[in-house]
């Protein structure tokens, strides 16, 4: 550390040094030495300071004002007069002793200056160049992100250029006297190592953008702001910007490297904040590293505001927060915070050169080439220090991570042994548990079985074939056949909610209630309507629900009498058509005293009646497609050539292949009959 601080006073030593003053006399420049370098004119240039900004070229020209531009003091290669209400007037005196013209450039390679005109006045006449950011750049004399000037002198003449400054920004004048040649192969050399730069830059902002969407880490989204950020700020800094991005725009000429820097501070001060954990390891500086985020929300809008009043306190803003988020990095190296290392390391470039760029504006140092580049090279060494950094934290989180992993697989070893004694004592209590479960299961499964027996002769006078097809060793589903007398016959076929053990004892229950109103003599509406009431008053704690439907068949009258709550219509299959046993009230469980309807229909010696429960039509396969009620009953109606056992047998076959291996989520039943 201490080896930087010396290094540091030693530039700035260096700096001031060359900002030393020469008070020589003014020489006629001679165009014929010009070769393929640039000649510097600020020792060469005599300057005029108007500060009332009412002078014009004719008075300044005039005899009157000769001895009124004096020599100043200025680095060999720019003057600096800082921030400045003053109107600068510049006059240097060229020759050209050739015996041919010659074409050259005077360049002011600094691009925020608001006004900047040339007047080349020789035996010729007087010339007019109008330029600076007022002037959109498709007006300017040569396109270029910087001021140039082409002038063509004539041969054996002598000449002299005036130049007129004025801006609200820091004035800082780096002019260059350039063969035209030369200065146009300078101009794509310096456009290809711009492109360089900022396709480096543009390069990581890709790059950490996918790895952040791969990570999910926010540091490197805060690391691809921040790059992102610094370039447009440079590219405000040096001109691009005006040059490529907005080509006629004096507001953001005058404001945006400003608030632009303000984003850049705000962003590394999320960042550092991010990825240093400061407020856990120096919560104290964190603090202020909050405050210095409002301070650099706050201040740009009054910059906005008022310009000149609030100019000069953001930039120092903006040094003292450069300098806050050094001294915050040397405070998190000093905790021995590894990745601090390289924060710091990335920020002493960026801040280094943050301020000898707020210095030279101030006018305390000179312009020069490294005062004006510096801020550029200092944000390309930062850019790659931190991507470096960002390297080693993913490494140091890949590192922790196997030793966790490491740590993690030991003790799950060492767990499983442990766990493989008390899994062989619990395998036994289990075995014997679902043994006894088993046999228990098995006698529910005979129970239910047993109550579903019908008696042979009735099945036979009804020629009744059924089904019933539980998920489990016992279902919701039952069904009942009674005779009411020698031609009249009931048939009942219920679905309690869900299925297995729970469910099957619900339905005995519910059965049980049925049997004692089976045998009324009344028509099916109305033993429905006694059977919710039943219901209702003895199992609607058990917060289940019950679809039913109940089919008087008449061998007399060859009538089909019905009522149905909420249970998926019976199909009544004639020659040429199907007719649907439709719900006549809502399902069993809801409330007391719901009213069921009833309706009649007709049957005719050779038709067949199915009734089934949803889990005919509610199958679902793989690709969670039902089989649906059409389907069901195409089906049913392009069996009516088959016996009732290969219809059933046949439906049931069509279920299976539509499954396609899937196992059935309800218990089924099906009861044919065929008159």
């Amino acid at each position: 550390m201490k080896g930087f601080f010396k290094l540091y006073f030693s530039l700035m030593i260096f700096l001031f040094l060359g900002s030393g003053r020469i008070f020589g006399e003014v020489s006629v420049i001679e165009l014929g030495n010009i070769e393929s370098t640039p000649v510097y004119l600020p020792s060469s240039i005599l300057v005029l300071e108007d500060p009332s900004n009412h002078l014009d070229f004719e008075t300044v020209s005039s005899p009157d004002y000769e001895s009124k531009f004096l020599k100043v003091p200025s680095s060999t290669e720019a003057f600096n007069f800082s921030y400045s209400k003053s109107t600068y007037w510049l006059r240097v005196q060229l020759q050209n002793s050739n015996p041919k013209s010659k074409d050259i450039v005077i360049v002011i390679a600094y691009p925020r200056l608001q006004t900047m005109d040339l007047y080349f006045q020789n035996q010729n006449g007087l010339e007019k160049f109008n330029s600076g950011y007022l002037v959109p750049l498709s007006e300017r004399p040569y396109k270029s992100r910087f001021f140039v000037f082409p002038i063509t002198f004539p041969e054996n003449s002598i000449g002299q250029i005036y130049l007129k400054v004025s801006s609200p920004n820091a004035i800082n004048l780096p002019i260059q006297l350039w063969e035209r040649v030369a200065y146009d192969r300078h101009e794509i050399d310096d456009h290809v190592i711009q492109a360089i730069y900022f396709g480096i830059a543009f390069a990581m902002v890709i790059f950490n953008l996918f790895v952040f969407f791969i990570l999910k880490d926010t540091n490197y989204l805060l690391y691809v702001l921040l790059v992102f950020s610094t370039a447009l700020s440079i590219a405000s800094y040096n001109g691009i910007a005006s040059e490529y991005l907005w080509k006629n725009s004096p507001w953001l000429d005058q404001y945006s490297i400003n608030l632009l820097i303000s984003l850049v501070l705000i962003l590394f001060l999320i960042f550092m904040r991010n990825l240093l954990n400061t407020d856990t390891l120096v919560p104290k500086l964190d603090f202020i590293c909050k405050l210095l985020i409002f301070v650099q929300i706050v201040l740009p809008i009054l910059y906005i505001l008022s310009f000149h009043t609030f100019i000069k306190m953001i930039v120092i803003s903006h040094s003292f927060t450069a300098f806050w988020i050094l001294f915050t990095a040397i405070m998190c190296s000093v905790q021995k915070e590894r990745i601090a290392y390289f924060f710091l390391l990335a920020f002493a470039f960026l801040f280094f050169a943050l301020i000898v760029s707020t210095l030279r504006a101030l006018g305390f140092i000179p312009t020069n080439s490294f005062t004006i580049d510096g801020p550029q090279f200092g944000s390309a060494a930062e850019m790659l220090l931190l991507a470096f950094a960002l390297a080693d934290r993913y490494n140091t989180i890949i590192r922790e991570k196997e030793t966790a992993e490491a740590l993690a697989k030991f003790n799950l070893e060492q767990s499983n042994l442990d766990l493989e004694e008390k899994v062989k004592e619990r395998t036994h209590t289990l075995n014997k548990t679902l043994t006894a479960m088993k046999r228990d299961l098995f006698v529910a499964k005979k129970i239910q079985e047993n109550s579903l027996i019908t008696d042979p002769n009735l099945i036979k006078r009804l020629n009744l074939v059924y089904r019933y097809l539980p998920v489990s060793e016992v279902g919701g589903d039952f069904f009942d056949v009674s005779q009411l007398s020698d031609s009249k016959f009931r048939i009942l076929i219920a679905d309690a909610t869900g299925h297995g053990v729970h469910a099957a004892m619900i339905t005995m229950a519910i059965k049980g209630l049925y049997d004692n109103i089976k045998n009324f003599e009344l028509n099916p509406s109305k033993v429905m309507e006694i059977f919710n009431e039943e219901f209702m008053d003895n199992f609607v704690s058990l917060n289940s629900l019950l679809t039913a439907l109940i089919v008087d068949i008449d061998f007399n009258s060859k009538t089909i009498q019905f009522a149905s709550a909420g249970h998926p219509a019976a199909v009544l299959i004639k020659k040429n058509q199907i007719q649907l046993l439709e719900k006549t009230g809502r399902m069993m469980g809801l409330k007391k005293q719901i009213h069921y309807g009833q309706s009649e229909l007709d049957w005719e010696s050779g038709d067949r009646l199915f009734l089934f429960t949803d889990g005919v039509f509610e199958v679902s396969n793989s690709q969670e497609e039902e089989f649906g009620e059409e389907k069901a009953y195409d089906l049913f109606q392009s069996t009516r050539n088959l016996s009732l056992e290969e219809a059933e047998d046949h439906l049931l076959k069509t279920l299976q292949t539509f499954l396609n291996g899937q196992d059935r989520e309800d218990d089924l039943t099906i009861l044919g009959i065929d008159f």
